[in-house]
């Protein structure tokens, strides 16, 4: 029988699946090409994805993971995206967010333990984050997406208390991050660039935040129509801010102030196109890699 917990989670990711009537304004923004790279999603060996959730690439040994949600396991890639292994073990759960530490271990969000999960290969250690000195909070943690900073401190959004834990990568709490106002919702997802600024994405309020590297709000744009259902926030090396926009299909890239700049892909189920997209991230040679349904996609930009 399914447990409460992991029910709760996975009625949490068919909500964001859901259509949400928002009102809009008309707007013109220029149309860009991008190139498409790679397209994964099945093979003989891995078999196929069932709701992924997140991803990261490794830039020192070019590799990439992703977080296969309701398979529970993590699945790694090599630099031409060709499948190399599979890692299930059952001190983890339906991971929902995953970084890695320069020195090879892993950081994952459990959806079943509602915990941060540290997982260390080498030497078979998987075991909870024992996060301390946290602040009280009207809820319960209950983990969401995790991003990692250039400092390697770990980016935690705390769910139910509207929240991101700044954590370094022993647990030990440094702050957090939040915003305040009546029509804030809380943050479904979180970015770090390498100046330390923080970028997360309020889905129902369909607006972006953006914090500096002390957690202070820099800027904040969205609610106006220019977005509908924002899931996803990534940044590319000029520091535009890309945001996938799950309803119209498409990627909406702004500057840090809020400015519409151009818009990426077009709703679709063909390769190339976005008909259910979740997660955006951006690597180092600015790639873009999206999480489409059962499918990872990544592109280059034509600029």
């Amino acid at each position: 029988m399914m447990s409460s917990i992991k029910l709760k989670w996975l009625i949490v990711l068919f909500a964001l699946a859901a259509p949400l009537l928002h009102s809009t304004r008309g707007y013109c923004a220029q149309q860009r090409n991008v190139e498409l790279i790679a397209m994964i999603g099945k093979d003989e060996v891995m078999g196929t994805f069932n709701e992924p959730a997140a991803l990261f690439y490794d830039e020192s040994k070019q590799r990439l993971y992703v977080a296969d949600t309701v398979n529970n396991r993590l699945v790694s890639f090599d630099p031409g995206f060709t499948f190399l292994a599979s890692l299930v073990h059952e001190n983890f759960a339906l991971p929902m967010g995953i970084v890695k530490l320069s020195t090879g271990e892993f950081f994952i969000t459990d959806g079943e333990k509602a915990k941060v999960i540290f997982i260390d290969v080498k030497n078979k250690i998987i075991e909870p984050l024992n996060i301390r000195n946290v602040p009280p909070a009207a809820e319960r943690f209950l983990a969401g997406r995790i991003a990692i900073g250039g400092d390697e401190h770990l980016y935690v959004i705390d769910r139910l208390n509207k929240r991101i834990l700044v954590v370094d990568r022993n647990g030990n709490f440094l702050r957090s991050i939040t915003a305040r106002g009546r029509e804030f919702y809380g943050f479904n997802d979180v970015r770090v660039d390498d100046r330390g600024f923080v970028y997360a994405v309020d889905t129902l309020a369909a607006k972006v935040y953006v914090f500096n590297d002390k957690g202070r709000l820099v800027s904040k744009f969205g609610g106006d129509g220019r977005l509908v259902f924002p899931v996803s926030v990534a940044v590319d090396s000029r520091g535009y801010v890309y945001v996938l926009d799950r309803h119209p299909g498409v990627i909406r890239i702004f500057d840090k102030t809020g400015r519409l700049q151009y818009d990426l892909l077009k709703k679709g189920y063909n390769p190339g196109e976005l008909y259910n997209p979740s997660y955006i991230y951006i690597d180092a040679k600015d790639r873009i890699f999206t999480i489409d349904g059962n499918r990872v996609q990544v592109f280059k930009e034509k600029r």
